[in-house]
Formats: C-alpha cells, sequence, structure tokens
C-alpha cells in the first residue's frame, strides 16, 4: 500500500511541476519562435537549391559523358574516313602510273604488281613480285614502271613470279639512241648498271637517252631503259661500249607494271 501510495504522490508532483513550467514559459514562446524564424527561414530555400544544382551537375554530368562518348565515336569515324581516303590517293595514284605505263610504253598492260622481295646479292639482281600464274603472269613477260624498263619474268608460281632485272648479269636488251640511229646490245653490270655495245658507226654520247629496240625482241619498242654515262672505244675500235645507269632505282620499286609479251 505504502509503494502505490508514493508512486501516486510522485505522479502528483511530476503532474504539477508540468504545469507549472507550462504556465511560466507560454508568454516567452512566440517571442522565441519570433526570434528564431528570420533564422530558419532560409534552410527550406537553401535545401531547394542545393538540390535543384545537385540535380542539374548530374545532368550536365551525364551529358558530357554522352557527348566524350560521341566524340570518341566521331574521331574513330574520321580515322576510318581518313584511311579509306589514303587508300584511295594510293588507288587512283597506282592507276594514274598504270595510264602513263600504257600511254608511253605500251598497251598491252596485263597487271600492276606488288614487289614483296628483292634478291641483293652481288651475283643476281632479281625482283619477287606477290602476283602469279593465278593473275594471269607468265614467264617472258616484260616488267616496267612509269620511269623505264625493269626487266623480264623469269619464273612463276601460282602466287610470285620472279623478275630478272636489267642490271642482272644474266640480262640482254636490245637497245637504241632515243633521238639517234642504230641498235645495239645492253648487258646487266651489277650491282646497278648495265653496259651496252654499238657498232662504231652508232653515235653515243654521255647524256644520251637509250631505249628498247629490237634486236632480241623481248621488249616492246620505245620503253626507256637509262641514261649513257661514258663512252670508250673496244676491241681496236671495232665496238663502242657505252656504260649506263637506269633510270628505275630498283630499291625504292613498290609496285611495277606486266606488259604482255611481244
Amino acid at each position: 500500500m505504502r509503494e502505490v501510495a508514493l508512486r501516486r504522490a510522485i505522479f502528483l508532483l511530476l503532474l504539477l511541476l508540468g504545469l507549472g513550467l507550462s504556465a511560466l514559459t507560454r508568454p516567452m514562446a512566440p517571442r522565441l519562435a519570433l526570434t528564431l524564424s528570420p533564422l530558419t527561414a532560409p534552410l527550406p530555400a537553401l535545401g531547394f537549391r542545393l538540390g535543384q544544382n545537385l540535380k542539374a551537375s548530374w545532368s550536365a554530368l551525364l551529358n558530357r559523358q554522352d557527348l566524350y562518348a560521341e566524340n570518341q565515336a566521331l574521331k574513330e569515324k574520321l580515322a576510318l574516313l581518313e584511311g579509306e581516303n589514303r587508300r584511295l590517293a594510293l588507288e587512283v595514284a597506282r592507276l594514274e602510273r598504270a595510264l602513263a605505263v600504257r600511254k608511253t610504253q605500251a598497251p598491252g598492260l596485263i597487271a600492276v604488281a606488288p614487289v614483296i622481295g628483292e634478291d641483293l646479292s652481288g651475283l643476281y639482281r632479281r625482283l619477287l613480285l606477290g602476283m602469279g600464274e593465278r593473275d594471269g603472269l607468265r614467264v617472258g613477260m616484260p616488267v616496267t614502271a612509269p620511269q623505264g624498263l625493269v626487266g623480264l619474268i623469269v619464273e612463276v608460281e601460282e602466287r610470285r613470279a620472279l623478275v630478272r632485272t636489267l642490271v642482272d648479269p644474266e640480262s640482254l636488251i636490245g637497245v637504241r639512241p632515243e633521238k639517234g640511229l642504230g641498235r645495239g646490245i645492253a648487258r646487266g653490270a651489277p650491282p646497278d648498271r648495265l653496259l651496252a655495245e654499238f657498232p662504231p658507226s652508232v653515235k653515243v654520247a654521255p647524256g644520251d637517252l637509250l631505249v628498247t629496240g629490237a634486236p632480241l625482241g623481248l621488249f616492246p619498242d620505245g620503253i626507256p631503259v637509262g641514261r649513257v654515262e661514258r663512252v670508250e672505244k673496244a676491241l681496236g675500235g671495232l665496238k663502242l661500249r657505252a656504260w649506263v645507269r637506269p633510270l628505275v632505282d630498283l630499291s625504292l620499286l613498290e609496285e611495277v607494271m606486266v606488259l604482255r609479251p611481244l
């Protein structure tokens, strides 16, 4: 009984204390609210602005990522277009060279073949082509470039062909002065010259251009071969020998034109 009475007494005491405090603080409540209101009023607006800024920043970040991806895609497309443009430019240049050969050297153009190898030994000067029998190449076909004569196909496989160049020691080419009369035969003189022999009546001088002639009948007439560097008499004046520099630099060839054989 004592405990129950004690609890009730404590409850009544707390109730009275609460009522007293409420009566004392009621006059202060409006004044406190008025004091805190100007301080707390900007907080909702600030939160709203912060939310809007965060939303705008996130949207800008997403747009930036989209722009970056689009920029990368455009760069890749541009690289592809540039590569295609270079390929087309090379193809146009190749066709222009082939057309030049067709117009100036011989109409019987068979193929434009890539050079994929070269024999650099002192014994032979030969080129390996990346086309062969399946592409229509045959033994005996002349090989040329826009600058002039390259040589003759001497071996053919299904996908490759071997060219004996004009400076190969086994090479024999019928030649003549471009602006003079007479004919002779030029032999390869490795590593980068030809030795041409003419009858003494033929007029040949340093600087003259030699072109293919008819004596051996292996090449179309009139294909540029090389320029004479020096001339000397041989066999007691019975022959003229001319040292000739080819017009074609074999080490720089990337492709050649293959002509129909005579």
